[in-house]
């Protein structure tokens, strides 16, 4: 999981090693390796993969949005081999930020659609980055995959880490980037769902939202959650901790060395 430190109003995160958020542990075998997936990005260019799962979700940037995972189309030829029959066996996810105009250079000044931005960090100059970087990234997967797969044909999630640049003075504008990439992929994808990766602490941290209930969660409440933080072991509990309300789709936990995904 990710720690967020701030600067000027600005969290970044740094990795470290992945605990556990929740000390409860549940009783009962390990999810069955036939009923798995993995999750795969720029970490792994270069990197012998296992065989597939049951399905797959990969990276289309390489850790911040406008960035690239370089490896995109073969991972994503990798994921679609997976082994699968209920539901999709790929999918894609993007990271997310709101990192305002003095960190990123994509920060929007004069835009008019779909908001009217004026270049400050506002609730809706976030919410056209959001637009813009989905945007961005869905452009990049569409490129990537073309010869093989419309973007607009698989699910979609958003990465949402204290890794990247929030805002930690109004986190309102922070919803606000979120609603922006939310809204961009589900017009670019309009047939498929988009969810949410991230943890309650995270969430929590970037959002707001202290509990699943919280009005804060009110926009997302329907949205499919991607849950961070379990092994094994714990991961069936896990289908049961949704941060936004939604429900659970699937819950990561590291097994191997690599990201493994137990569907809920």
């Amino acid at each position: 999981m990710k720690v967020a430190r701030s600067f000027g109003g600005v969290f970044f995160g740094v990795t470290v090693v992945l605990l556990l958020i929740s000390t409860a542990a549940a009783a009962g075998a390990a999810p069955s390796a036939s009923s798995t997936g993995y999750d795969v990005s720029y970490p792994q260019c270069g990197r012998r993969l296992p065989a597939p799962g049951a399905f797959a979700i990969v990276g289309v940037n390489g850790g911040l949005p406008y960035s690239a995972n370089t490896c995109l189309k073969a991972q994503f030829e990798w994921a679609a081999t997976s082994s699968g029959t209920r539901g999709a066996k790929a999918s894609l996810y993007i990271n997310t930020a709101n990192p305002g105009p003095a960190v990123s250079t994509h920060w929007p000044n004069g835009q008019h659609d779909p908001k009217e931005c004026d270049g400050t960090w506002s609730t809706n100059c976030a919410y056209d980055y959001g637009w813009n970087a989905a945007g961005d990234a869905f452009n990049m997967a569409a490129a990537a995959l073309a010869a093989q797969t419309p973007a607009s044909s698989v699910p979609w999630w958003l990465d949402v880490e204290t890794a990247n640049s929030w805002s930690s003075q109004d986190l309102t504008t922070n919803t606000a980037a979120l609603g922006g990439y939310l809204a961009r992929l589900a017009d670019l994808a309009p047939s498929q769902p988009v969810g949410i990766y991230s943890a309650a602490g995270a969430w929590a941290t970037i959002t707001g939202a202290a509990s699943a209930s919280s009005p804060i969660n009110d926009p997302f409440d329907t949205i499919p959650n991607w849950v961070a933080g379990a092994t094994a072991k714990t991961a069936p509990s896990f289908c049961t901790r949704s941060f936004t309300g939604g429900p659970v789709r699937y819950v990561q936990y590291v097994s191997n060395g690599i990201d493994n995904d137990y569907p809920c």
